[in-house]
């Protein structure tokens, strides 16, 4: 049996299940359950914190789960990221407050205190940059920590930049970019690698159709080169012939959703009927 952690609380949470959803993986989250098995799959989740995914992957506890990659360099864990998710994006990022004498990086120099939730992955950050700093681990309300004295800057996790304006800090400087990621124990890969081959293209195959739109359009005969100029899809359009009086051909090909309007309009401009968009559920190249 596969057995797969996901985070139970927290941001990566709902996104987390949504994605393992629309992937054929559903799976039953009343918000006090700790496991949860689909038997025809032969897989089961264990509800974790987000921290401990990890470690659990790490030790074979479990042989794949889904967390942040901030998390795993913070832990240093000896894991194989197999793709980045495409949600939970933020940084690991730099701040003083507002009224500081820091203004930049060039200001921060040995000594200097700095408050965090990520303590090696800061230290190593400065360590490489040549500055010795006190750092300090804390497990939560970092931006506190200079109003009370206790540092000169914090490093946090920053997703929009809300939390440092609302706290009147600035940011000084970007330690690492992080988001979510699915991740396998080694062994695993090598013992079930067929299962986790498995999970892991079909999370990839709707995460490639994200943002992509399917459109089925009759075109004239005429316009065909000019469409085919225009339009490349994926590898190419497809185009059939069309039963008809007129002399017409059907061509399928795929967009981003961005370029939905304009190319409606050059296929009008084509002579373009009966245009269809419709979604991409998923996308395998």
């Amino acid at each position: 049996m596969l057995k797969i952690a996901i985070p139970k609380k927290g941001r990566l949470s709902n996104p987390c299940l949504d994605i393992l959803k629309r992937s054929g993986y559903e799976f039953e989250d009343s918000g006090r359950k700790l496991f949860s098995l689909i038997e025809e799959k032969n897989i089961e989740a264990v509800f974790v914190r987000t921290q401990d995914i990890p470690e659990y992957v790490q030790d074979q506890v479990v042989d794949i789960g889904i967390t942040g990659l901030d998390i795993i360099m913070e832990r240093k864990a000896e894991v194989e990221i197999l793709q980045k998710m495409g949600f939970g994006k933020c940084t690991l990022t730099v701040a003083a407050p507002k009224n500081s004498s820091i203004k930049s990086f060039q200001d921060i120099k040995d000594g200097i205190k700095i408050v965090t939730e990520f303590p090696n992955v800061t230290d190593n950050f400065f360590k490489n940059k040549g500055i010795s700093l006190k750092v300090i681990e804390v497990s939560g309300s970092t931006e506190i920590a200079p109003y009370l004295g206790v540092s000169d800057l914090i490093s946090d996790i920053v997703s929009t930049g809300t939390t440092l304006v609302m706290n009147n800090l600035k940011p000084i400087s970007k330690i690492i970019e992080s988001e979510a990621v699915l991740i396998a124990n080694k062994d695993s890969l090598k013992e079930k690698s067929e299962e986790i081959e498995l999970l892991s293209s079909s999370i990839r195959s709707v995460l490639d159709a994200q943002g992509k739109k399917y459109i089925m359009v009759n075109l004239p005969t005429k316009s065909l080169a000019l469409f085919e100029k225009e339009f490349h899809g994926l590898g190419g359009p497809t185009v059939m012939h069309v039963i008809s009086k007129e002399s017409l051909v059907a061509a399928h090909f795929v967009v981003d959703e961005k370029q939905v309007s304009e190319t409606i309009q050059k296929l009008k401009r084509m002579g373009g009927t009966g245009i269809l968009i419709t979604p991409i559920e998923r996308l395998v190249n």
